[in-house]
């Protein structure tokens, strides 16, 4: 956050963490703080009218995933199993059967720029793993949130997007059919599975 905050001082930054201690060690940087759950404040925020440019999911679950499920729910979405996925790195299940994919099998550098060649081993990626994803063949549809770096090891994804999505999701009403909603960068990515009650 200091660093996003160096990278453009005139940035509105909100902080949500539900450890009060946590909060207490920022409270000297110049945002603005709130003790709450993530997902449930954002749905407050939203339901308030309020907006932002980008969220900046620094929490333990598919952040983007459960906000679009929660909305869901009331039309009879649930949470399904991933489905064998061929075609992405190094794929691992979450406690949550969630799918983690990455690029690396490694702990990449905090100042990597996200390059067209690895800044560890120098190999060339011609396919970033959003559109990777974006393009997975399946017994699915799937639908990709792009999350961009915004500053050295922070990365973000806009607003507007999920909002989107999700609109777009309550819209066409998908019956049965499975639909893998994933975060991704250009190198790492996490995908959920959701489907519509008859």
């Amino acid at each position: 956050m200091e660093k996003l905050y160096r990278k453009d001082p005139w940035s509105k930054i909100t902080v949500v963490d539900k450890d009060k201690e946590a909060i207490k060690k920022i409270s000297c940087l110049p945002v603005e703080t709130v003790v709450n759950d993530g997902l449930l404040y954002l749905d407050h925020f939203l339901s308030g009218g309020r907006k932002a440019d980008y969220i900046i999911p620094a929490v333990p679950f598919h952040l983007a995933f459960e906000f679009i499920l929660s909305q869901l729910t009331p039309l009879g979405a649930r949470r399904r199993e991933i489905p064998d996925v061929a075609g992405v790195p190094n794929p691992m299940i979450g406690n949550t059967a969630d799918l983690y994919t990455s690029f690396a099998d490694f702990l990449c550098p905090e100042d990597c720029s996200e390059p067209l060649h690895c800044s560890v081993t120098g190999k060339h990626r011609p396919k970033p793993l959003f559109r990777i994803l974006m393009n997975l063949p399946g017994p699915f549809e799937s639908k990709v949130i792009h999350s961009q770096q915004l500053g050295q090891g922070v990365g973000g994804f806009r607003l507007e997007r999920l909002l989107n999505l999700t609109k777009e999701l309550k819209k066409k009403k998908y019956k049965e059919q499975l639909i893998l909603v994933s975060t991704a960068c250009r190198c790492h990515g996490v995908a959920s599975a959701l489907s519509f009650k008859k």
